[in-house]
């Protein structure tokens, strides 16, 4: 029979990485998973008799395996605490034993006690949900597309420009066209009695206002966004 492992949280963090080819998980976060457990009875951690020590052993690695491999598929920590009975005999709490009630002098040493464990619990908490955020951040930023280079700029400029061109040279050519079919006496001024030639300078407003008033929708058109 395999004889069951024992640790201490620094140990058994040690050991916890080596199982996930020492991906880094920090050892307040890992101790918040357990301090967690215990605030909510699901599972105890033992202790020392001399220095009540918490000391961890094979049931507690493999829990802490389970609750990696959960939080890595992105289950919130009170969900994977209600699934660990599924999946494991948990530790239970030592039974305690009736202790007298504490002498009045000794009430403001048990406040100071309580204010002290609070505190450091609040701390160890704020320490792994701070280690946490640091790695959602991660995930997040990695998650991000990269920017484009300055070749791939370059490149989108000139894609751009030449479908500029492309565009006010298909409707310089209608334009044209389209002036053409104009009346005469749209088309053309008269120059001295006898003679009459094109209004060049109308013809350019023409030509201008042609180009501007149909550019967006032969862009759409162009770029495929008509659909």
């Amino acid at each position: 029979m395999k004889e069951n492992r024992h640790w201490r949280i620094s140990d058994f963090v040690e050991e916890l990485n080596k199982v996930f080819d020492n991906q880094h998980v920090h050892i307040n976060t890992v101790d918040g998973w357990f301090k967690r457990l215990e605030k909510s009875s699901i599972h105890y951690i033992n202790r020392t008799m001399e220095t009540k020590e918490k000391i961890y052993d094979d049931l507690d690695l493999k829990i802490a395996i389970f609750i990696k491999k959960r939080r890595g598929e992105k289950w919130a920590l009170s969900a994977i605490s209600r699934d660990l009975p599924n999946h494991f005999e948990l530790r239970p709490f030592p039974v305690k034993e009736d202790k007298p009630a504490p002498h009045v002098d000794d009430i403001e040493s048990i406040k100071k006690q309580i204010s002290e464990e609070v505190r450091r619990t609040y701390e160890e908490l704020a320490a792994s949900q701070i280690e946490e955020l640091k790695n959602q951040y991660k995930q997040l930023i990695t998650s991000l597309p990269k920017p484009p280079s300055t070749e791939e700029k370059k490149n989108q400029s000139f894609q751009a420009m030449v479908i500029q061109r492309k565009i006010e040279s298909s409707l310089e050519e209608e334009a044209n066209q389209a002036w053409t079919k104009l009346p005469d006496d749209q088309r053309l001024k008269r120059i001295g009695f006898f003679r009459k030639d094109i209004d060049l300078e109308k013809k350019d407003k023409f030509v201008r206002d042609y180009i501007n008033e149909n550019f967006m929708d032969r862009l759409k058109k162009e770029m495929e966004l008509d659909k």
